[in-house]
């Protein structure tokens, strides 16, 4: 799916992407679309927005016993 997005760029950016695109039949946003993906992907941008789930996943270093006892924990204080 692609979704519109509205940006200003420097003139001389603008230009440069522009001669880029006629150069190799592309569309503008074909070619800042893989200038974008190429930086995220240099800079170890996670894709995909993700659940707090995903993105905490392994995190705490704790044992399943450990783990139970904080949730057994937390049922009796929720459940008092």
């Amino acid at each position: 799916m692609r979704r519109k997005v509205s940006t200003l760029l420097e003139e001389q950016l603008y230009l440069r992407v522009k001669l880029e695109a006629v150069r190799n039949g592309k569309q503008i946003s074909e070619i800042l679309g893989l200038a974008l993906a190429r930086y995220l992907d240099e800079s170890d941008v996670p894709e995909g927005a993700g659940s707090v789930v995903e993105k905490t996943r392994g995190i705490l270093k704790i044992s399943a016993s450990q783990l139970k006892a904080v949730v057994e924990e937390e049922d009796d204080y929720l459940g008092a």
